[in-house]
């Protein structure tokens, strides 16, 4: 395992949080845990969009054991994002069988019994768009993802649940797209939340697989597909730039897929295109780091990871350029990667969710700890 730290904690800090994380991990009652609530958030934000997404979205809350119990108690927030062509049942349903460590709220109740961290309401949303995926992203096609979830869910989660309703105490994680999600809104909203986890986070930056060397750039620009059934013949890729391009560069006077691609052939060979490709690199964390480094500084933690093996080639390189982007602004983060692939260390007893993820949060979130 390799490990890149750019944030450490004083000694005598990291004791008063050992000493801190004792007193208020013996607040749930040994075999008491959680429960989960299905919600229907209806989005403003999302409401006749050139792809007719449904405004009315699915939301599943994790309640901490206490929660019902204690009914002056409020807690911190963890918003967890889900990556491309998932919805939030990603979270909730089991990655294998038989573990009752293979979902968050399994991961959740055992970690809370075992002492790993402390209770937090986790709320996960639906935001898969009739194409596969938002990225979270204000769209002139498939609709305003960034503000239904910085802005709208928020405010929602917040007015039904006894939340800690400050940045404080709220965190925004994500795998993949999600992991994508959880940093570009962390960067550009630190008065929403004050510690981001981007996991495996995609499309940071321009590299391996997401550059215009994938075939699928010319399967498109070639081809030009109009519908799902067309763009398939292009194979994941083909419709993953689709998906992006709906959030990064729509266009709704292109009738079809509604977007401008960042590539097209040019004499037989792949050219960048405009708008498509300025566009797209505007919205890629990697290249926004200096507009919001001010922003990024407000931070109380930012960390982000990626395994050796991830089957998505440009995820480890374009993390790294990340951590070094972040490195040289003095800009506090930690980025780790492990040995491991794209989804393989996330759930477990010994995964990623119960051992770094939800332990950061509940470190830097201020509670009633």
């Amino acid at each position: 395992m390799k490990t890149f730290y750019q944030k450490t904690l004083p000694k005598a800090l990291a004791v008063f949080f050992s000493l801190a994380l004792t007193f208020a991990l013996a607040a749930a009652a040994p075999g008491q845990e959680g429960r989960l609530v299905r919600e229907k958030v209806h989005g403003i934000s999302l409401e006749k969009t050139v792809t007719g997404e449904n405004p009315d979205r699915s939301v599943t809350v994790y309640l901490p054991p206490t929660y019902d119990t204690s009914p002056s108690k409020r807690y911190p927030v963890v918003y967890l994002l889900h990556g491309i062509t998932d919805t939030d049942e990603t979270w909730i349903k089991p990655w294998k069988k038989d573990d009752p460590w293979q979902t968050v709220q399994g991961v959740m109740n055992r970690g809370i019994a075992e002492k790993r961290f402390g209770e937090m309401i986790i709320v996960m949303p639906d935001e898969k768009t009739n194409w596969g995926g938002s990225f979270y992203t204000n769209s002139s096609v498939t609709g305003n993802w960034e503000d239904f979830t910085v802005a709208e869910l928020v405010k929602y989660i917040d007015g039904k649940y006894r939340t800690l309703a400050r940045a404080s105490s709220r965190g925004i994680a994500g795998h993949s797209m999600g992991g994508y999600g959880a940093i570009k809104l962390g960067m550009k909203h630190p008065d929403a939340y004050s510690v981001v986890y981007g996991i495996n986070p995609a499309v940071l930056g321009w590299a391996e697989d997401l550059s215009a060397d994938n075939p699928a750039f010319s399967f498109l620009s070639t081809n030009k597909p109009t519908t799902p059934d067309e763009v398939s013949k292009g194979g994941f890729y083909a419709f993953g730039i689709v998906i992006v391009a709906q959030a990064f560069s729509p266009n709704p006077k292109s009738a079809g897929l509604f977007i401008d691609l960042p590539f097209e052939i040019v004499n037989g060979k792949v050219q960048p295109a405009e708008p498509g490709y300025t566009r797209w690199k505007e919205n890629m964390p990697l290249y926004m780091v200096e507009k919001y480094a001010a922003n990024l500084r407000q931070l109380r933690g930012l960390k982000f990871d990626s395994g050796y093996e991830d089957e998505f080639k440009h995820i480890p390189p374009t993390a790294r350029a990340l951590s070094t982007a972040l490195t040289k602004l003095g800009i506090d983060h930690v980025f780790e990667e492990y040995n491991g692939d794209h989804r393989n260390r996330m759930m477990g007893r010994n995964g990623r969710l119960a051992n770094e993820i939800f332990p950061y949060f509940w470190m830097l979130l201020d509670s009633e700890k």
